[in-house]
């Protein structure tokens, strides 16, 4: 076969091709409206994370991320049971938590008594400054958690595990 005769070939096999392909999504031949398909999304949305059992890795502190030395030290779990615990950036602690609707209250705080200086202390003072602050707004939008004082400061956390 001449190449000019294989290339118009070609060229009609796919103009067929496309057509044939095309002709099964087009608007029916009845005056109705086309079938609708459904999209699916390349990635489901993310469930939001529980906010008690949940290890939660405190990130930002009033939308400021945390210094380089003490980021990913300073976590927190709430328990069913109505208990805290978990690292204010350097000392353990535990305190008592009540979840009522949209808020949480923390109680009185019990820690460790190490020493802390630095971006590991700055952390953890303002940590227990605004666990102390009384009930905090929660909201849960998929894994990140955010607390709000009601002076606006914030605590913002990313679900690291469920508790076990």
């Amino acid at each position: 076969m001449p190449p000019l005769r294989t290339a118009v070939h070609c060229a009609a096999g796919g103009l067929v091709l496309v057509l044939a392909l095309t002709g099964c999504t087009g608007s029916p031949q009845d005056g109705s409206a086309p079938a609708v398909t459904a999209s699916t999304s390349a990635t489901p949305p993310v469930p939001d994370a529980p906010l008690t059992v949940t290890d939660w890795a405190v990130t930002s502190l009033s939308g400021t991320p945390l210094p380089a030395g003490a980021a990913g030290r300073a976590r927190f779990t709430l328990a069913p049971d109505g208990s805290a615990g978990g690292n204010l950036g350097c000392n353990r602690f535990s305190a008592p938590a009540a979840v009522e609707g949209a808020t949480v209250t923390f109680g009185p705080v019990t820690s460790t008594r190490m020493a802390c200086e630095g971006p590991a202390g700055e952390v953890e003072r303002t940590l227990t400054g605004l666990l102390g602050a009384g009930p905090l707004t929660w909201k849960v939008q998929g894994r990140t958690l955010t607390l709000t004082a009601a002076d606006g400061r914030t605590l913002t956390a990313e679900a690291a595990s469920a508790a076990e």
